[in-house]
């Protein structure tokens, strides 16, 4: 009954009253019976260990599986409200980015996750991208650490977990030699590191395993803050993850104007890792092999989006209304002409640029609904569909029409 007069006192000085309906209480020591009738008068629930604060575990100890529960189950309740959505690459994508980065990111700020964890989040991510649900990613057309590495780098620039995780930690050592503005910073110094210096600190046998994982970060953490002080958190992970050489091709799809759903499958054709009928067959797939665009040769990467007869009088038509003729019937050449020659930011350049993006994702489009739906369009049909696309992602756009050549690209793609 004592505590219960604490808290009428409360409320009565403060004017704040608890919930009780999202109120809990830990005994120790205490008889059921005890328990049972504070729980009756008072309205709260029983809670058991270990305490969660806003959903995250508070623990000495290191996490174990059953501590990460909630966090794994928050991801998969939202990959089973999107699987049954038919939802593109882009879309995805995006929802990786933005909402499931968010739900692992509020944990890995605060705690050092279990590398199982880390694996096993990166992996449900994975799944969701190349398989829309929870569906095993067995034939993932590249690795998920290349997907991480920066667009630049031929990746699709999202963050690797348990390299974000570590660069979360390394942001906590960094705020502790800050040592201010931070409360669990000031208690750190005052019963842990007490008079000793971080980066000399000894730990004991009564220092929990967080902290000793920090300490083991110190040569890492020397290493980063000895060529900034003033790194942010991305700074860091930016610091320590992995890199590889850029690609020539990044900006051709990746550029301020760019179309996202229509750049992955360029992406996807640049890397060579769509499902056309000769890698099918390499796989074991048993299909016809036949391209369904023009039904002379054989379907791959280079020959439908740069062989192929529809292929080779689309991308014609396209330059046409750009005043250019078609140079090259091979794709290496085309990819690293463009590569060299589309640069800046004039009104040609991006033209070239979304209509190229626009021009394979239409094709590769074409070309299923040619095997799955027995739809036919033309070439007029298709050129049609590009210059739509073209002409409502530049409408309205600030356009200096006094220059000619700008005036003549506007009348030709029909952009006001």
């Amino acid at each position: 009954m004592g505590v219960l007069s604490v808290l009428d006192f409360f409320y009565e000085i403060s004017g704040l009253h608890l919930n009780s309906s999202k109120c809990e209480i830990f005994s120790v020591g205490c008889s059921p019976r005890s328990v049972d009738l504070f729980q009756l008068i008072s309205g709260f629930k029983k809670g058991c260990l270990p305490v969660r604060y806003l959903g995250i575990p508070l623990v000495t100890r290191k996490l174990t599986e059953k501590d990460c529960v909630v966090l794994i189950e928050k991801i998969k309740q939202r990959l089973h409200h999107w699987s049954a959505r038919n939802l593109s690459y882009a879309v995805r994508l995006e929802l990786i980015r933005s909402v499931l980065f968010s739900v692992s990111n509020y944990w890995c700020i605060q705690l050092i996750l279990p590398h199982y964890i880390l694996a096993k989040v990166d992996q449900l991510c994975s799944k969701f991208f190349w398989k829309g649900d929870d569906k095993p990613t067995k034939g993932a057309r590249v690795s998920w650490d290349f997907i991480c590495f920066s667009k630049a780098e031929g990746g699709l620039g999202l963050k690797n977990t348990k390299i974000w995780n570590k660069a979360c930690s390394i942001d906590l050592i960094r705020k502790i030699l800050a040592g201010h503005g931070l409360l669990w910073v000031a208690w750190l110094k005052t019963y842990v590191f007490k008079d000793q210096d971080f980066w000399n600190f000894i730990a004991g046998s009564n220092v929990s395993w967080s902290i000793n994982r920090l300490l083991k970060l110190r040569l890492t953490d020397l290493s980063i803050f000895s060529s900034s002080s003033s790194l942010g958190l991305r700074d860091i992970w930016d610091a320590i993850r992995i890199k590889r050489e850029k690609v020539s091709w990044h900006n051709l799809i990746w550029f301020p104007m760019h179309i996202p759903k229509f750049s992955l499958i360029a992406w996807m054709s640049l890397l060579n890792i769509l499902p056309t009928r000769d890698r099918l067959l390499k796989i074991g797939i048993s299909t016809d092999g036949t391209c369904v665009n023009c039904r002379d040769e054989q379907e791959s990467r280079n020959h439908i989006f740069c062989q192929c007869t529809l292929a080779v009088r689309l991308w014609s038509s396209v330059l046409s209304l750009n005043g250019m003729k078609n140079a090259s019937s091979i794709w290496e050449e085309m990819v690293n002409r463009a590569s060299s020659t589309w640069k800046g930011k004039s009104l040609l350049t991006t033209i070239l640029k979304l209509s190229w993006t626009t021009y394979i994702y239409t094709l590769w489009e074409e070309r299923n609904q040619r095997i799955f739906k027995d739809r036919h369009r033309s070439t007029n049909e298709l050129l049609n569909v590009i210059i739509e696309a073209v002409r409502i992602q530049l409408k309205g756009k600030n356009i200096n029409r006094a220059d000619r050549i700008n005036s003549n690209l506007c009348n030709a793609w029909d952009i006001t």
